[in-house]
């Protein structure tokens, strides 16, 4: 085992070999929760930004501290739920967006520069429909009741369960077989 040199500072870490590196000195990201920066990450979030991708940028707090933040401040946290409610219809919208752009298109031209052929770039093609599909996907779960494409579940009927006016009905029929059971 590789010992550790004794002139190490705090920046400076020792590999393997147990020769020094200075290691990277990270902003420290805020942990305290204020209203304004609550804000931010709500407002980024509605306009479609993912979670990941906002924490990911200086200055902002790590995932674990939002989440924290979701556990203990109450007003965030509805801000928050309203937050995703919004990135859903955000979402929703960039569907048509996305469907609206002409596809990119290869021309084919002869020697005299006439044109012969107009190509789709499948790729292409199918690039977009992930976007597409992608976006349909996230909009039902974040908005299930708005998004989601229900199955009609089939109705099921209990044969065991039978309506009150025929129950009514059945129960007058068997009196009177019984009466007249009774009566030979």
């Amino acid at each position: 085992m590789a010992k550790k040199p004794k002139d190490l500072s705090s920046d400076t870490v020792a590999d393997v070999t147990g020769k020094p590196q200075t290691k990277e000195v990270t902003k420290t990201r805020g942990n305290t929760y204020t209203e304004h920066m609550g804000n931010l990450i709500c407002i980024r979030l509605a306009e479609g930004e993912s979670l990941n991708k906002i924490c990911k940028d200086e200055g902002m707090p790590d995932k674990a501290t939002v989440f924290r933040w979701l556990g203990s401040e109450a007003s965030f946290c509805d801000k928050y739920a309203r937050a995703r409610e919004l990135q859903a219809e955000t979402q929703f919208d960039e569907l048509i967006d996305i469907v609206d752009q002409p596809p990119e298109l290869s021309y084919v031209t002869d020697k005299n520069g006439e044109l012969v052929e107009v190509k789709f770039d499948s790729s292409y093609v199918q690039w977009m429909k992930l976007r597409v599909d992608t976006r349909k996907w996230t909009a039902a779960r974040m908005a299930p009741k708005k998004y989601a494409e229900y199955r009609q579940p089939e109705e099921k009927v209990d044969t065991m369960v039978i309506d009150g006016e025929i129950k009514s009905v059945m129960d007058v029929a068997i009196k009177r077989l019984e009466l007249i059971r009774i009566a030979e």
